[in-house]
């Protein structure tokens, strides 16, 4: 029986398209696409993200 998802089948895919996206990018470059990714996007994990980078920047007394 064949599954509907295949999760390492997606993951495979998912760094295909990122090595292909990132090929000849210093790792500077690469932090600094994640980086814009991350502050740009409404996905759940940038969201996330941006609270959590949030929260690291206010000052605790």
């Amino acid at each position: 029986m064949k599954k509907k998802f295949d999760c390492v089948e997606m993951k495979n895919a998912i760094q295909a398209q990122l090595r292909k996206e990132y090929e000849g990018l210093s790792d500077e470059e690469i932090r600094t696409r994640i980086k814009h990714k991350l502050e740009t996007s409404d996905t759940p994990a940038a969201r996330l993200w941006r609270r959590l980078t949030s929260k690291q920047m206010v000052p605790t007394s």
